[in-house]
């Protein structure tokens, strides 16, 4: 199993800060916010990881992957180089699909910090042996608008999924951690050629599961989207006061 995190975006909205840095790059507790990410994997024994970026950032990944050596890291760049050329989450995943070696991948979003261990979910999408998506409870009704909505059955397979729904049907909101096989990925192609949006990996996650069995897995702990500026300086102070929050 390998690992594709998925951090190809300019994250406009939170810059000056992140005009020169990449949002997974930015410092939290004075680590780079992806380093928690590798935290996760290393405890699940993922050796392989691909950074999907753009030319624009893919300098400054290449530095930060010099002394990550508990790792293969594999930078992958799209042709991007600024906010007007970005392909988005769901067109560079299906460019980079077919250059992939056949195997099962941890799909994750770069700016995605999370406390819950891996092996869990990976126990599960072995078990279930279909792709698997994170799923945690909205705080608010507000968050699942401006997320998703997700409906299971008795098997933890999922039944409906709906990006940023007007009327939500569960507070159940996908996260975008997934485990999928390669077959799966080369579907994002597929997802496009039938007028798919190209940039929220949502949307394609929702097609997916209209189209074959997908089971959804319920993440325990803590998850932070960092989007804004103001929500990062919140995020820091928190990290900053309590070393541990993220183990």
């Amino acid at each position: 199993m390998k690992a594709l995190i998925l951090a190809g975006g300019y994250a406009k909205r939170m810059w000056p800060l992140t005009k020169d840095t990449p949002k997974p790059l930015i410092l939290l507790g004075g680590r780079p916010a992806i380093d928690y990410l590798l935290d996760r994997l290393q405890e699940a024994n993922i050796k392989t990881v691909i950074i999907s970026t753009n030319q624009r950032f893919k300098p400054q990944f290449e530095r930060w992957s010099q002394n990550k050596q508990a790792f293969q890291i594999e930078i992958s760049t799209e042709k991007s180089r600024d906010e007007k050329e970005k392909l988005g989450a769901t067109r560079a995943l299906a460019e980079l699909a077919p250059k992939l070696t056949q195997d099962d991948y941890i799909i994750i979003a770069g700016d995605n910090i999370f406390t819950n261990k891996m092996k869990g979910m990976i126990s599960f999408y072995q078990q279930k042996k279909t792709p698997v998506i994170a799923l945690m409870k909205a705080n608010s009704l507000d968050d699942v608008k401006h997320g998703s909505s997700v409906t299971l059955d008795e098997d933890m397979r999922i039944t409906s999924f709906e990006e940023k729904p007007s009327k939500p049907r569960s507070m159940l909101i996908g996260v975008c951690i997934y485990i999928m096989p390669h077959r799966a990925l080369l579907r994002a192609s597929e997802y496009l050629a039938e007028g798919g949006k190209q940039d929220e990996l949502g949307n394609f996650a929702a097609w997916l599961c209209e189209k074959e069995k997908v089971h959804g897995y319920m993440l325990e702990g803590r998850l932070w989207d960092v989007g804004t500026i103001e929500s990062y300086e919140q995020l820091k102070k928190e990290f900053e006061k309590s070393p541990t929050t993220i183990t």
